[in-house]
C-alpha cells in the first residue's frame, strides 16, 4: 500500500449488514486483507460474521452508541471505511448523525489518517430528501472533527432491483418504475464501493479532501429493461407507474426521493469514472451475469 504501511489496520464500520459482505468482496479483491471490523457481538453463528472470520478479518465488538467500546476499536487504526452508521433506510434514523458524532471523535483520538465515507449522491446539492440530507451532515462532522477525509457519494444501488419489490415482477417480464422511460439513472454495485474504497486508501495522497458522486454504469429505464430482457432470455417490459402510490401507501420518504430521482437524481460523471478507476465499476449487464439474475431460486439474501 503506498503511504499506509501494509501491517496497519483498516477499520470497517456498518458492514455486518446485508450490503456489507459485498464491501468487503471487494477490499479482498484489491488484496486488501489486513481489515478489523466492528460488530456488537462477536457470534460466529452469524453467517456475515462467520464469512468475515474465515476471510481473515479480525473482529472486534463495540457499539456505536458507546464511545468508551470504541477506543479499543480504533487501536492500531491508520484508515478506516465507514459504510454507515444505522441501517439503510428511506426513513433516516436520528441515531446516525450521533453516532457519527462518536465515531468521528474516536478516529480523530486514534490519529487516523484517512477515513473514507460512504455517502450518497447529491450529499452537496440541498437535494431536500432527508437521508441524503443526513448524510451530507455526517460529512460535515467527520470534516469539521479535522479527519483527512474522501468522500464517495454513492448513487443507486443495483442490489436494489433484486428486492422482493422489485425482482419477482422483472422475472415475469414487467419491470415496474415511477421513472420516465428515458429518464438516466446513475447505478453503482456495492461490491464496487468496497473496491473503489481500497482503491481511495492506498492511495491517499491522490483522494485526501475529495468528493466522489460514484457510479459504474448510467441507464434509462428502457435500457435497463433491454438489459433484463438479455439477462433472462426473454422480453422484459418497461412500466412506468405512478410514484403518487407511495403517498397512498404513508411512504413519504420514497415519495420524494422518487420525485427527486424523476427531476434532480444523480450527477456521477461515468465515463471519467470508468477511465479513473479502469477495471473497479461494474455496468448493469456485468452485475447481472455475475449475480445469475435470471436463476429464481436465488433471493437478495444469496447476493
Amino acid at each position: 500500500m503506498s503511504q499506509i504501511g501494509d501491517r496497519q489496520k483498516i477499520l470497517l464500520i456498518g458492514v455486518t449488514g446485508g450490503t456489507g459482505g459485498n464491501v468487503i468482496k471487494g477490499f479482498l479483491e484489491q488484496e486488501v486483507t489486513n481489515l478489523r471490523a466492528i460488530t456488537r457481538k462477536i457470534d460466529l453463528n452469524r453467517p456475515s460474521l462467520a464469512k468475515m472470520n474465515d476471510a481473515g478479518i479480525e473482529l472486534v465488538e463495540a457499539n456505536l452508541d458507546d464511545e468508551n467500546s470504541l477506543i479499543p476499536a480504533f487501536a492500531g487504526i491508520s484508515a478506516v471505511y465507514c459504510h454507515a452508521t444505522s441501517q439503510d433506510s428511506a426513513k433516516p434514523s436520528p441515531l446516525e448523525v450521533e453516532r457519527a458524532k462518536r465515531v468521528a471523535q474516536a478516529a480523530k483520538q486514534a490519529n487516523v489518517q484517512h477515513f473514507v465515507y460512504n455517502s450518497a449522491g447529491g450529499a452537496d446539492r440541498n437535494s431536500g430528501i432527508i437521508h441524503i440530507e443526513q448524510k451530507y451532515q455526517v460529512e460535515q462532522i467527520l470534516k469539521q472533527a479535522g479527519l483527512p477525509t474522501t468522500m464517495l457519494r454513492a448513487c443507486l444501488f443495483m442490489e436494489e432491483f433484486w428486492k422482493k419489490y422489485t425482482r419477482p415482477s422483472i422475472l415475469k417480464g414487467s419491470f415496474l418504475f415511477a421513472i420516465q422511460p428515458d429518464r438516466p439513472l446513475h447505478l453503482i454495485t456495492t461490491k464496487d464501493m468496497g473496491r473503489i474504497a481500497a482503491y481511495v486508501i492506498k492511495h491517499p495522497a491522490q483522494y485526501i479532501g475529495k468528493e466522489i458522486e460514484l457510479a459504474g454504469d448510467v441507464l434509462t429505464p428502457k435500457q435497463m429493461a433491454e438489459a433484463f430482457s438479455k439477462a433472462q432470455g426473454k422480453k422484459v417490459v418497461y412500466k412506468q407507474t405512478s410514484p403518487w402510490i407511495f403517498l397512498l401507501l404513508f411512504q413519504r420518504e420514497l415519495f420524494a426521493l422518487i420525485q427527486w430521482y424523476r427531476k434532480k437524481g444523480y450527477q456521477a460523471d461515468v465515463a471519467h469514472l470508468r477511465q479513473e478507476f479502469s477495471g473497479l465499476l461494474t455496468t448493469f449487464s456485468e452485475f447481472l451475469e455475475e449475480t445469475n439474475w435470471a436463476n429464481p431460486g436465488l433471493t437478495y439474501e444469496n447476493l
